[in-house]
């Protein structure tokens, strides 16, 4: 006899929840051997589709209390009935409050709950038939929701094919409802930038639909991989991407005009920072933090380099012309002949690739043919910053040279030693 059933027959205090819990756990897949790990899988995730199912009803119930007693609020110290679920059951605010409108359409959904429950289809179908319901509510259109249609079509395909096909269905009976919708996404639109102790941008916001496919469609052929020895993972490359496709706008002077300026990218160094000489200052660039020498020399490796003059108590004395480093001439030569970044393996056309000067033309490398190649943003900046090195071979093919220390470990290694 099981410490459960043990105690419900004597008269023993109850066992702690957790006690109970545990031997339910065990219970669950108590039969099945420990290298079944599909069926030990799918087991589990029926008892917590049915977990769900209760759940949702008592978060309905405990909604329906908000709604009916003001005083509910102030008792729980929570606003709503969701918030006081994502607090205290440790959730999110979504899954709060899709329970509670699964909870809410259950009345009406009583077949579906019944598939749930038998193991026909999951929790997560059920969530997308409750929204679909709540969304059809006071239609004129008959019938504007038919349960059994959905069931059937959820018994047949994944959650993720039941949301399209409710989607589709949406729009055929409520086009205006949908509209709205996807009208107050465009409205939430929003984009914010949170500057970390160490400089780097964090970046948060929430793109409606539309947006979000064209922002994914813009970085997708960007975010592939690159070249020999790409092993960046997904979200790497995106991000990679998306400096890309910044920086190639503003190259391309694709950004609107501001006060008769094309934007760009503005560095304020010293030449002797330039040059990379010890002791020198980091250069300044706006919305950035102080960069280093060895950024500051990638910038200028294809840019346009203008002198200032500064005087006793930094008073401006003189003001060169900008001058472009590598004249549209010699760029046009460039393009012909490399067609796109020479780094081994890599593809990316000469447009969105950068002019390098192999030997840096602040340490006297012409800016000739023979001392340029094409390289894309990202692999001008695994030459400069990140210690790779160019060499030609015999048959004039260019070779990438690793690096002999691991910069990506060093952060992690001062991380661990400060634990």
């Amino acid at each position: 006899m099981s410490a459960v059933a043990a105690a419900a027959s004597s008269d023993l205090a109850p066992l702690p929840v957790f006690l109970i819990i545990d031997e339910f756990r065990e219970a669950v897949v108590g039969d099945l051997p420990e290298d079944d790990l599909t069926g030990r899988l799918e087991r589990r995730q029926y008892v917590i589709d049915r977990l769900k199912l209760d759940f949702s009803k008592d978060a309905a119930r405990l909604a329906a209390q908000f709604a009916t007693d003001g005083a509910v609020g102030d008792r729980l110290d929570a606003p709503t009935a969701g918030e006081w679920i994502r607090h205290n059951c440790k959730t999110t605010s979504s899954v709060a409050y899709d329970s509670i409108n699964v909870g809410e359409q259950l009345h009406r959904l009583s077949k579906c709950a019944d598939a749930v429950a038998a193991g026909e289809i999951g929790f997560a179908h059920l969530s997308v038939i409750a929204r679909t319901a709540k969304a059809l509510d006071g239609l004129r259109t008959e019938p504007a929701f038919a349960e059994d249609e959905l069931l059937q079509r959820a018994k047949e395909s994944s959650a993720g094919r039941l949301w399209h096909y409710c989607m589709r269905l949406r729009h055929a009976l409520d086009p205006e409802g949908v509209a709205q919708e996807q009208r107050i996404a465009v409205e939430q639109r929003r984009l914010q930038f949170s500057v970390w102790d160490d400089g780097s941008v964090l970046v948060s916001g929430q793109l409606d639909p539309v947006g979000g496919a064209a922002l994914r469609t813009a970085l997708e052929p960007l975010a592939q991989p690159m070249g020999e020895g790409d092993d960046r993972c997904l979200e790497r490359r995106q991000g990679d991407a998306i400096v890309e496709l910044s920086l190639h706008s503003l190259d391309a002077g694709l950004v609107p005009q501001h006060a008769s300026q094309r934007p760009h990218l503005q560095v304020t160094t010293t030449l002797e920072t330039l040059q990379g000489f010890p002791g020198s200052p980091a250069a300044d660039m706006e919305f950035s933090t102080p960069i280093s020498a060895v950024t500051v020399q990638r910038l200028a490796c294809d840019a346009n380099v203008a002198r200032v003059v500064f005087g006793p108590d930094s008073v401006v004395v003189d003001v060169g012309r900008a001058a472009r480093v590598v004249s549209g001439s010699t760029r046009r030569a460039l393009n012909v002949r490399d067609q796109h970044c020479r780094w081994p393996g890599c593809e990316r056309t000469a447009s969105w690739s950068a002019a390098h000067h192999v030997v840096h033309w602040t340490q006297g490398g012409r800016t000739d043919l023979s001392n340029l190649l094409l390289l894309c943003h990202r692999h001008h900046w695994m030459v400069h910053e990140g210690g790779w090195k160019l060499a030609r071979s015999d048959d004039d093919r260019v070779l990438a040279i690793p690096p002999t220390y691991d910069y990506w470990r060093a952060p992690q290694l001062r991380l661990s030693s400060r634990e």
